[in-house]
């Protein structure tokens, strides 16, 4: 069963995903499925594995 209701980045009403770290339920625009997170956390992540591999730890 979808769940609609206010995505907490846009604002938009839709159906919801909910993400994995933060547990926000956000719209598919607002959701990276590759990630299953949404995407302030997915910005998060790209950001902390680009600051891994400029230090050799991946």
């Amino acid at each position: 069963m979808e769940r609609v209701g206010i995505c907490a980045i846009c604002g938009s009403v839709s159906g919801l995903n909910t993400c994995s770290l933060c547990g926000r339920l956000v719209c598919s625009s607002c959701f990276d499925t590759s990630r299953n997170v949404c995407k302030q956390c997915s910005s998060g992540i790209i950001f902390s594995e680009m600051s891994s591999e400029r230090s050799g730890l991946i």
